[in-house]
């Protein structure tokens, strides 16, 4: 058995725990008693530092639980605050010092958490490292989707958009739009989701605004948990197995509120988009005023641009696993419930000349028999 001393205490403005990265948005302040002064001799060389300290308001610990994903783990291999001796530990930046107070940013303890320890960060693993890539794809390997949902809980819709151009191809409103309605639902149903059917979303719409939803809430037709409905609706619902869902649909003024804040970027839409004006300097003064709407577009009031409901989904099933076949006629492979007998031969779609379902910028269209 021993005993530790608090060093100090932390102030800020969360009196409650909350979400870890909601605090982390906030400066904190570090409080140290007088008597260690002397222990802050050259702290200001120090760009990071770590700050242990004790979880005062956790009442219980627990050996394994869910994590911020949803996932489950045990409290070692977790960030939990429920842990058997209730300590904490964070690496945050160092902004100022003033005598024996600390200003720091991204500590995720709350106000009057008592200080246990402060350090230098240490950095000599990673030193030894050509890269932190081997680092970083360790914890993506324990969940992909790790990165998303930090900046999901934070509200990083900036990083989000980043990443999410990725899979679209380029910056647009649409996007942003999708990113932000998604990131709403997200945060409001906090759903656990990995790709597996148990979280769905859908979308009314296929057009940029179903791309940023695929991203972020990570529901695609891959994975089989995207819903496509060809109502042409900029609207999206976020559900899970329960059916218990919330759906999220752009105002009816909210196109002409966006046009008003971004005159510069409808005439130049409808340059390029509308009137196909594709010469090289239109185009890229089009790219470029999309890309800064895109951004502007998350800054703007998200009641402006939206309207919530709580809906009740009828959930499908889960997506059935189909054997596949071989075409008598071509020789592909293809999903049985793609094929058809004809005379005691199992042909392809294709080869059997039959309609099949296609979507396309117009929406889902049935071919006729080809």
């Amino acid at each position: 058995m021993f005993t530790l001393h608090p060093i100090g205490i932390v102030q800020n403005t969360f009196d409650t725990p909350v979400s870890p990265n909601e605090i982390k948005q906030k400066p904190s302040t570090l409080i140290i008693e007088e008597k260690y002064a002397e222990a802050l001799y050259n702290i200001e060389l120090c760009s990071f530092i770590d700050v242990v300290f004790y979880f005062h308001k956790t009442e219980n610990s627990r050996l394994k639980g869910n994590i911020f994903t949803g996932e489950e783990r045990g409290v070692f291999a977790s960030r939990s605050p429920n842990r058997p001796n209730g300590i904490g530990i964070t690496t945050v930046k160092l902004l100022k010092r003033n005598g024996n107070i600390l200003l720091v940013e991204g500590l995720d303890a709350i106000n009057n958490t008592p200080i246990l320890d402060i350090k230098s960060v240490d950095t000599s693993l990673f030193a030894k490292e050509t890269s932190l890539k081997e680092l970083h794809e360790s914890v993506l390997k324990t969940n992909p989707r790790i990165e998303h949902w930090n900046n999901i809980l934070a509200g990083d819709t900036d990083s989000l958009l980043l990443n999410a151009a990725q899979l679209h191809g380029h910056f647009c409103p649409g996007l942003a739009m999708g990113i932000m309605a998604s990131v709403y639902a997200m945060q409001k149903l906090k759903p656990i989701t990995d790709g597996m059917e148990d979280v769905l979303a859908i979308v009314e719409t296929n057009n940029c605004f179903s791309d940023g939803v695929q991203f972020v809430t990570g529901c695609s037709f891959g994975n089989n948990a995207l819903i496509f409905k060809d109502l042409g609706k900029t609207a999206f619902t976020l559900t899970q197995r329960d059916g218990k869902g919330i759906r999220v649909i752009s105002l009816p003024e909210s196109q002409t509120y966006i046009q008003t804040n971004f005159p510069e970027f409808t005439l130049a839409y409808e340059q390029v988009v509308v009137q196909k004006q594709h010469d090289t300097e239109t185009v890229a003064r089009f790219k470029k005023l999309a890309l800064e709407r895109a951004f502007a577009t998350l800054k703007l009031p998200f009641d402006k641009l939206f309207a919530v409901s709580e809906v009740l989904v009828s959930v499908p099933d889960y997506a059935p696993s189909t054997t596949s076949v071989v075409c008598a006629a071509c020789g592909e492979s293809a999903m049985s419930s793609r094929t058809i007998k004809r005379d005691n031969s199992v042909l392809c779609y294709a080869c059997a000349k039959h309609s099949y379902n296609s979507l396309d910028g117009g929406g889902i269209k049935c071919s006729e028999k080809i």
